[in-house]
């Protein structure tokens, strides 16, 4: 819903079992958001994931990016899992990290 035409999205056209999980996905984050020192919450928000060791799965990839690229709402940019890896890792490591990090946070973690 953060994203624009996503409350539209989840209310009419998602089926019950994607609300429910997005509604048991957010109760968490908000636990982990608004909890005390000394937890530092990192909330990783990849849209799809992907390796190149799987080529039947390119047409969905190449679709995500695409959608992205024109502005579609809430249609992130695939992230590969070596790279989705590699953010949660540094992340671990770098105090400054903490809060969601999306595809743009994964690409500069991975930097």
């Amino acid at each position: 819903p953060e994203m624009a035409g996503g409350s539209f999205i989840e209310e009419n056209l998602a089926p019950d079992w994607l609300k429910r999980y997005l509604a048991a996905k957010r109760a968490v984050e908000t636990e982990l958001l608004e909890s005390s020192p000394p937890l530092r919450p990192i909330i990783v928000r990849p849209s799809l994931i992907y390796s190149l060791d799987r080529p039947l799965a390119l047409p969905s990839v190449g679709a995500f990016f695409i959608g992205n690229k024109v502005g579609l709402p809430f249609v992130d940019r695939p992230v590969t899992v070596q790279a989705l890896s590699h953010a949660i890792v540094r992340s671990m490591d770098r105090e400054t990290v903490s809060g969601i990090q999306r595809y743009t946070e994964i690409d500069a973690l991975n930097e």
